[in-house]
């Protein structure tokens, strides 16, 4: 593997830096379609549809519910956040991954600020990133949008031919890829989507994504040695 040049690490959160099988997302995923039925006065089906139009339509199912019915972000983050996240456990053998790589460590999610730095801190892993690049700093433009990434390089200054980028979501990981990152994409065997084929990875996809892996401790420990060596 050939990570002796990067220098910036950019990290999803959900389903990225905890397993998905932790069923976190499914939990939102709900909320979300609570939210939408309580504040559009839709039945259940059409609070899924709605959700998952939106979300392919714009990115987010927030920044459809924002264009077209001027929702406040906020209500809409802190309500669908609200969630036990008991499953979530201290990670030391991520701890000791991250700790190990060289360069600066950043969160760039679709999420709120609040919920990234609740789960890192559930993870023990909070001290190791830099700062979260969250949806808010996007100005609420979600990834994959061309103009959320170029936002988020530049907030940081990073240089994308040094930088390699960790996601769950592989159109998420186009972009990056076509300005020089290199991605990782990490397998979602348990996403709540995968029934809708939403998060599958497409065949035209596939040139984008330099790594697909199933465990994110195993696959840091590994670049961290061929670093040292």
């Amino acid at each position: 593997m050939k990570f002796q040049n990067v220098r910036y690490w950019v990290f999803d959160l959900d389903n990225t830096l905890y397993p998905s099988s932790s069923n976190l997302y499914s939990k939102i995923d709900v909320r979300m379609k609570t939210f939408i039925m309580n504040n559009l006065s839709l039945n259940q089906e059409e609070a899924y549809r709605l959700q998952k139009r939106y979300y392919l339509d714009y990115g987010t199912t927030l920044n459809g519910l924002m264009r077209n019915h001027s929702i406040n972000p906020k209500s809409f983050l802190d309500y669908v956040h609200d969630i036990d996240i008991e499953n979530i456990k201290p990670n030391s053998k991520l701890n000791n991954a991250l700790n190990k790589l060289q360069g600066k460590k950043y969160i760039y999610t679709n999420g709120s600020k609040d919920h990234s730095i609740r789960i890192l801190k559930k993870l023990n892993i909070y001290d190791q990133f830099k700062d979260i690049f969250d949806i808010e700093l996007a100005n609420f433009i979600p990834k994959p949008k061309m103009e959320s990434l170029n936002s988020m390089i530049n907030h940081y200054r990073i240089k994308p031919r040094q930088a390699a980028f960790f996601e769950d979501i592989s159109r998420n990981l186009v972009n990056p890829k076509k300005i020089g990152f290199k991605t990782i994409l990490i397998n979602s065997k348990f996403h709540p989507d995968k029934k809708d084929n939403l998060f599958s990875l497409k065949e035209v996809e596939k040139k984008y994504i330099d790594y697909i892996v199933s465990n994110l401790e195993k696959f840091l420990s590994k670049i961290n040695l061929d670093i040292i060596r």
